[in-house]
């Protein structure tokens, strides 16, 4: 898994660019990780980690990491923090 600073910046800059949606539906399921990669830091989620999959309204499924998961949720929203956190 990339560094905290890495993986804002990737998540960031992919909320920015609609690759990851800001907004969210009402459910997330979460499990063991599948081996599929993340869609906020593009690496592997392992089955020793948790996943996160959130339906979105394009019809897609994302997956992601617990650090990840938290970072979008900050970041996704109006009025997000702009920094990373410290």
């Amino acid at each position: 898994m990339p560094s905290a600073e890495d993986a804002v910046q990737k998540i960031r800059e992919k909320i920015a660019a609609g690759t990851l949606p800001r907004d969210a539906p009402g459910m997330t399921f979460a499990g063991f990780g599948t081996h599929q990669h993340c869609d906020g830091c593009d690496t592997p989620i392992l089955p020793a980690e948790m996943e996160y999959e959130v339906p979105v309204r394009d019809g897609r499924t994302i997956r992601l990491h617990v650090r990840c998961v938290l970072l979008w949720e900050m970041y996704r929203r109006p009025g997000g923090r702009s920094e990373p956190p410290t």
